[in-house]
């Protein structure tokens, strides 16, 4: 839309402000109106200040006047320390951040010759204009495409060394268009780190570098400010043990003062040290954000089984959540069918799920100790490997069984009733209607089999018929067939509650007091709307224990004389 036609009454008085101006002031020399080939309104006016004439441009958006004009030099002319660049905006009073409809594109220009004949006084000297702008470092990274992370607590590892040295870092090195951003790895050569990261970096290119620690001012190359740099071995000598070699590093100073510089130095065309300063970003602590017990969470062990929509979704929040240490069983391979609903990407595609959610889990917790098994629990595989399975399974705190599948449900069953480990599963019904998520705790809930037919009877007594009920109650069964029909955001809304109850049960088990849910997302069924949540009552019933070898053993000995058929010795 045209602003200026559809609001003629602003437009003209856009025009007599702009006359009123240079009536009331001298230094304002001329006002030209023109379009450009947009048919955006334009304004260019000569400023006058000393012996110098400003020309700029007020550039009317087709927002106005929801949004500023935009108020910029001709040329790449850099005039204030308050502008995006050369060549680019200035930074005025009025900006969107504060920016008020009734302010006029004549008060811009004000505010612009106000800005440049402060900053240039009449003795010469450069003056300053305090910024009342909040920039975000988000904001401020625009403008910087080289950047190194530093982890928190990287620093901290230099604490008691000397304060003159030089020491070996290895950092991984990402690319994205023209930026680039180096993730420092360790401080120390390999075998002998003084620090090494516990943060997850990108599978990326490794590079070697040097960090030089020092008591002396190296103005000189803080603020070289990139470039060739023939001379920096003269300059600075300290680096010229570093500099000596057919691949130059990667340098990061720290001074005295506290003031800590990188650079990536190249060779030029030229044959020259080429110097490109790196941004450095320190990093804070991840607990921070998170609401979870992360040091609770960080000590538990979790399997899941099923690596699918919902496995795939627990197992990273659950990561995200502090858990590092999983077991995976799933013999699927990722598809581009997958795309549609698994937490994984298109990097995943022919790969097992197991490996490539293994991968994604490594990604967000560094350190994660995870374990994959391709397998299918009750799948066509060999009696040992499902048996080693099962008992690795009972070794962790918490058993998910994220594939709605009754062989699956009912081995997962076992392990957590024999090894007397709380278990949790989630299920999707089809059509995307919703879904039910389910936990049990030895003693506290009961055993997994009967919790699962306490849910089949509770759903089964509603007087609606129960169309989406699973084949059987979870007895072992033919193939699964087709795939439930649901929609992503179905899947994660299923996956959140899921996860929400896993951290619950690693964090003691005191948020939810209902040991099921059944969570609508549209009205059908039992659901009146979507999000109408049904909580479901289970009732303890039936012994967890079972018989674990409390015999003697002179029993023991006996028994397996008879078994033999040997006499007992």
């Amino acid at each position: 839309m045209i602003w200026w036609l559809a609001d003629e009454e602003r437009v003209r008085a856009e025009k007599s402000a702009f006359v009123a101006l240079q009536e009331e002031h001298d230094w304002l020399t001329s006002v030209r109106v023109r379009f450009l080939d947009n048919l955006q309104l334009c304004i260019d006016v000569d400023l006058e200040h000393g012996s110098e004439i400003f020309v700029l441009a007020v550039i009317y958006p087709t927002t106005f006047p929801d949004t500023p004009p935009i108020v910029m030099p001709y040329g790449e002319r850099r005039l204030s320390e308050h502008q995006y660049g050369a060549g680019g905006e200035l930074c005025l009073q009025w900006r969107p951040d504060n920016w008020d409809a009734a302010v006029t594109g004549a008060m811009m220009v004000e505010s612009a010759y106000g800005l440049i004949s402060t900053e240039r006084p009449p003795d010469g000297r450069t003056g300053a204009v305090p910024s009342d702008h909040l920039s975000s470092l988000a904001a401020e990274l625009r403008f910087e495409t080289w950047r190194l992370m530093v982890p928190e607590g990287a620093w901290d590892s230099l604490d008691g060394h000397l304060p003159e040295m030089v020491v070996e870092v290895s950092l991984a090195m990402t690319a994205r268009n023209l930026n680039r951003v180096a993730h420092l790895t360790a401080i120390g050569g390999h075998g002998s780190e003084l620090w090494r990261s516990a943060q997850p970096f990108p599978k990326a290119v490794s590079r070697t570098g040097y960090l030089l620690r020092t008591e002396q001012d190296f103005s000189v190359l803080a603020e070289h400010g990139g470039g060739e740099f023939a001379d920096i071995a003269e300059r600075v000598p300290e680096l010229a043990p570093v500099l000596g070699k057919q691949e130059l590093p990667f340098l990061i100073v720290m001074e005295k003062s506290g003031r800590r510089t990188a650079y990536d130095v190249q060779w030029s065309r030229n044959g020259l040290p080429f110097l490109i300063p790196y941004r450095i970003i320190e990093e804070g602590e991840l607990a921070k954000r998170s609401a979870s017990n992360r040091d609770a969470l960080s000590k538990a062990h979790v399997a899941i089984v099923g690596c699918g929509s919902i496995g795939s979704k627990i197992a990273v929040s659950l990561a995200r959540s502090g858990v590092s240490k999983f077991l995976l069983v799933d013999e699927d391979v990722f598809l581009t069918g997958n795309l549609v609903r698994n937490d994984l990407d298109a990097r995943a595609i022919g790969w097992h799920k197991v490996d490539a959610l293994s991968d994604r889990i490594t990604q967000i917790v560094g350190n994660a100790d995870v374990v994959t098994r391709k397998v299918a629990l009750g799948g066509q595989t060999s009696a040992v490997t499902m048996d080693s399975i099962l008992e690795m399974m009972g070794e962790y705190d918490l058993i998910i069984d994220a594939t709605a599948n009754p062989t699956s449900f009912n081995l997962c069953a076992g392990v957590s009733k024999r090894n007397r480990k709380p278990m949790l599963w989630a299920e999707i019904f089809g059509g995307g209607i919703g879904g039910i998520v389910a936990r049990t705790r030895p003693e506290t809930e009961p055993p997994p089999l009967e919790a699962r037919n306490q849910i089949t009877t509770w759903c089964e007594d509603h007087e609606k018929p129960w169309e989406t009920r699973p084949r059987g109650r979870y007895e072992a069964g033919p193939d699964e067939g087709q795939p439930f029909v649901a929609d992503d955001a179905d899947v994660a809304v299923i996956a959140a509650h899921a996860t929400r109850f896993a951290i619950d049960i690693l964090e003691g088990g005191q948020r939810f007091p209902f040991s099921a849910y059944a969570i609508g997302l549209t009205k059908a069924w039992i659901f009146d709307a979507p999000f109408d949540t049904w909580p479901i009552d289970l009732r303890p019933s039936g012994p967890w224990d079972t018989s674990s070898g409390t015999a003697s053993s002179e029993v023991l000995v006996d028994l397996m004389a008879e078994l033999t058929g040997e006499s007992a010795s």
